[in-house]
């Protein structure tokens, strides 16, 4: 057993019980909550919708996986202006090929995030 099977993740539970053990993870998750709450659809198996990464360093990744290509600029275009109203920072073409987006939390300090 490690020592967080042992112990309760710091940061409690996401809505469906995802264990938030460090403050990325709280940080992605208040991403996700941010975007249900104001009616943007998550990706499941049976619907196109947005996913939000995060890794153990730099930006988060959220990606929106709607087809055709005109239902995704329509939802990236939704995404930035909540984003820029609760304050994240972030910048396109995150994977390359022109989709999805870093972003930056708003508690992420000064000097993180696109320059301004």
């Amino acid at each position: 057993m490690t020592s967080q099977d042992q112990q309760e993740p710091a940061y409690g539970h996401s809505f469906d019980t995802r264990p938030l053990w460090s403050e990325r993870d709280r940080d992605a998750d208040q991403l996700r909550e941010l975007l249900r709450r104001r009616g943007f659809t998550e990706f499941t198996e049976g619907s196109d919708g947005f996913v939000v990464e995060h890794t153990d360093a730099g930006p988060m990744l959220l990606v929106h996986t709607g087809q055709p290509r005109s239902e995704r600029v329509a939802a990236e275009h939704d995404y930035g202006r909540l984003l820029e109203q609760a304050g994240y920072r972030f910048a396109p073409n995150a994977t390359g090929d022109g989709e999805g987006w870093h972003v930056w939390s708003p508690s992420a300090g000064p000097g993180t995030g696109p320059a301004s």
